[in-house]
């Protein structure tokens, strides 16, 4: 007979008191994978990643790559155990944050995962590292979700050469003669 029937129960169920009253029988449905991911972050909630010292201020925030959770596993903690575990926000909020420092490096796979997910503040901050999209193949597009995920991305792109043409066409080519 199952005794947990929700992650806080799940520790219940191993407590010597509750054994002793009744035979208790503990069914997981998870990869051993993802319960470790869980119970990882759980026990030890991941901190922000380490931003390094910029030279000045409009150089672009860089991170110390050696704190930042790999991608692959930032996957798998925000897509499957994030939401069905109902993680605590700060958490989570942690986990984003990894995610958009990936943004440098990996743009239009990070602009894919957080449109999947939903994640639209972290797409648009992906989206201003992607180069045009005429320069990836196909196949690199495919991490694309949807075509709505596509077409806004497009439309990001094409704001941003006007408003950088706008800025350049606004300003004196020699304005010292």
């Amino acid at each position: 007979m199952p005794c947990a029937t929700t992650i806080g129960d799940m520790f219940v169920c191993c407590d010597a008191n509750e054994r002793s009253s009744r035979e208790s029988v503990l069914e997981l449905h998870e990869k051993s994978g993802d319960l470790a991911a869980l119970l990882r972050l759980l026990h030890d909630p991941p901190s922000l990643p380490v931003e390094l010292p910029r030279e000045s201020r409009s150089d672009s925030v860089q991170y110390d790559p050696t704190t930042i959770i790999p991608l692959p596993i930032l996957k798998l903690l925000l897509s499957v155990i994030a939401d069905k575990y109902a993680l605590d926000q700060e958490i989570v909020k942690v986990l984003k944050a990894h995610l958009e420092a990936h943004a440098p490096a990996h743009g239009l796979e990070v602009y894919g995962f957080a449109s999947q997910l939903g994640l639209e503040w972290e797409a648009s901050t992906a989206s201003q590292y992607i180069s045009p999209l005429a320069s990836y193949r196909f196949e690199d597009i495919k991490v694309i979700p949807t075509v709505v995920a596509y077409h806004k991305l497009i439309r990001l792109q094409d704001f941003r050469v006007k408003a950088l043409r706008d800025l350049l066409l606004g300003e004196d080519l020699f304005p010292h003669g």
